[in-house]
């Protein structure tokens, strides 16, 4: 079953469409951070800049990996899905939706959460899951494994993201963090989105019996 795989002109050309997004996101907030352009922001700049670069490497170097390993493309919904990821957390941003829609936050870190979880998981079958040869990892322990060690590093990376926002406001006097209940509320939505992540890998393993999704 090559349901995922991207080897034709249609799939690529998504890929470089995304490719596209991507770097003119990237020049639109690196040049508000500069003050070329000035427009106004819900949060920072530093912190857009930051979560994009961090998402287009890891997403190249994985595609590049993937495609070493497996010989063939990384599939283009994955290219889409983490753009579209960037792209609602820009727009909250840009179109101050953060501060009009309560719900709008939740939202994104329930979705980019349950993005990075599937990606990490996809990750882990490609590259490291398989050196693993104790007999007890059969196919059913070997998802496990796999579901855990992409949900619990995605989890850490939420910690390790909210963390960065407290060091933000505190170096650059921002108002990052937001109210009280804010980072907790986040974290809460955060392991929302690995659930949910979790969930449908769990349903398609069930369905199909096949433990990669990509193949």
């Amino acid at each position: 079953m090559k349901l995922f795989q991207s080897e034709n002109y249609s799939g690529l050309a998504i890929v470089n469409f995304a490719r596209t997004l991507f770097a003119g996101l990237f020049i639109f907030e690196l040049l508000n951070y500069l003050k070329i352009l000035e427009f106004s922001l819900e949060y920072t700049w530093l912190g857009l800049i930051i979560t994009s670069a961090a998402s287009f490497t890891i997403l190249e170097i994985t595609a590049y990996k993937y495609k070493k390993v497996k010989n063939h493309y990384l599939h283009w919904s994955m290219w889409l899905i983490i753009t579209a990821g960037l792209s609602l957390d820009a727009a909250g941003d840009f179109f101050h939706l953060y501060g009009k829609y309560y719900w709008w936050d939740q939202f994104v870190h329930t979705f980019i959460n349950a993005v990075v979880c599937f990606t990490l998981f996809i990750v882990i079958n490609a590259f490291w899951i398989d050196k693993f040869k104790f007999s007890l990892l059969f196919d059913a322990g070997r998802l496990k494994l796999s579901l855990f060690l992409a949900s619990t590093a995605t989890l850490s990376l939420s910690a390790i993201y909210e963390i960065e926002e407290y060091v933000e406001d505190i170096l650059f006097q921002t108002n990052r963090l937001g109210p009280g209940t804010d980072t907790a509320n986040d974290l809460f939505f955060n392991l929302t989105g690995v659930l949910i992540a979790v969930f449908f890998i769990l349903i398609y393993h069930g369905l199909t019996n096949k433990r990669e999704i990509f193949e």
